[in-house]
């Protein structure tokens, strides 16, 4: 052995109960963009979101951490137009878009990034178009006094079971807030947005509802079409597992009622604790969980093995040694 990745899992039942664990499930983490079908929920719940006539595809995308391809960009231009917006109006960050190839022809075509191409375009998108319907300011829509930022911090408080007062507030990469608590909170909210039958309020269990079948209906426009494991996990679980990564070495994870294996509903999640640095233990740890919770079988995880078993090549290609997971759910 090289190198080593530490971090902590957890799975948890909808009702807060812990299944399994490895590490520290009361690590503290900042949820990042795992929170963010969290954060558009508000919008689904308050009818606004329907006001627009807007397509599930906008649902996805808007929970989205996308890839910044040119499918993503028309989308969320087509969502801000439906408000007689702009990109003008996003506050996110500006960046290389996370697909190798559009990012390479960017360069060689001479085109600047936008805040379209950032992979929280999406987010930002639906927050605008949340504060115009509801006749809030939107050139403030960032700050954590904003109406949408407070809303989107009393989602986070009733998923989690953390009250309002002891989440930890901080300014995420894209410019929102962003949340801070044990790890087993991130578990339980994706425990119940895979199964939100016990959420007592009908509209934001409609709106959790929504937003995660969106997701995996269509799993390219949460992250993208080429490698990004969100996308690759959705799409080899055939429809029992919704996941959302975030910065800084979180994934997230929500298994559906009717998934096979040992848990079922269920939310996993998961912190490496050198973050964002080494994307590679994310991806080995997302796929060795779901594995060894038995939701993904033999061919699926074949289907994972860039992801679950990622391989060190010499400057020839040729294979030199590989990536694996070393801990159990216990």
């Amino acid at each position: 052995m090289e190198s080593a990745h530490r971090g902590s899992i957890c799975v948890s039942a909808p009702d807060g109960s812990l299944l399994a664990s490895v590490g520290d499930p009361e690590q503290f983490i900042f949820l990042r963009s795992s929170a963010k079908p969290f954060q558009l929920a508000p919008f689904v719940a308050s009818g606004r979101f329907d006001e627009y006539q807007l397509t599930d595809e906008a649902l996805a995308v808007m929970a989205a951490s996308h890839s910044g391809e040119d499918r993503h960009v028309r989308l969320v231009q087509e969502i801000l137009r439906r408000a007689g917006l702009t990109s003008s109006v996003l506050r996110n960050q500006v960046h290389a878009p996370f697909d190798r190839e559009t990012a390479n022809r960017l360069v060689r075509d001479g085109e600047a990034p936008t805040a379209l191409r950032g992979n929280c375009s999406g987010k930002h998108a639906a927050m605008v178009l949340f504060a115009k319907a509801s006749g809030w300011p939107i050139d403030t829509y960032l700050e954590p006094g904003h109406p949408v930022q407070r809303m989107a911090l009393e989602a986070v408080s009733a998923l989690t079971d953390v009250p309002v007062e002891e989440i930890i507030t901080a300014t995420d990469g894209c410019g929102a807030v962003t949340f801070g608590m044990p790890l087993r909170g991130l578990a339980l909210a994706f425990a119940r947005f895979a199964d939100p039958a016990a959420i007592a309020d009908p509209p934001l269990r409609g709106a959790l509802t929504r937003i995660r079948d969106a997701m995996i209906a269509h799993p390219e426009l949460v992250a993208g079409t080429r490698r990004r494991v969100d996308t690759a996990v959705m799409r080899a679980s055939n429809g029992t597992v919704v996941a959302k990564g975030g910065a800084e070495g979180v994934g997230a994870m929500g298994i559906l009622r009717h998934a096979p294996g040992r848990w079922s509903p269920a939310g996993i999640a998961l912190t490496i604790e050198d973050g964002g640095a080494a994307p590679r233990a994310v991806n080995v740890a997302t796929c060795a969980a779901l594995e060894q919770a038995g939701v993904l079988d033999g061919a699926q995880v074949a289907s994972l093995d860039e992801y679950a078993h990622p391989v060190i090549v010499d400057p020839d290609g040729a294979p030199s040694g590989n990536v694996r997971a070393a801990f159990r759910l216990a």
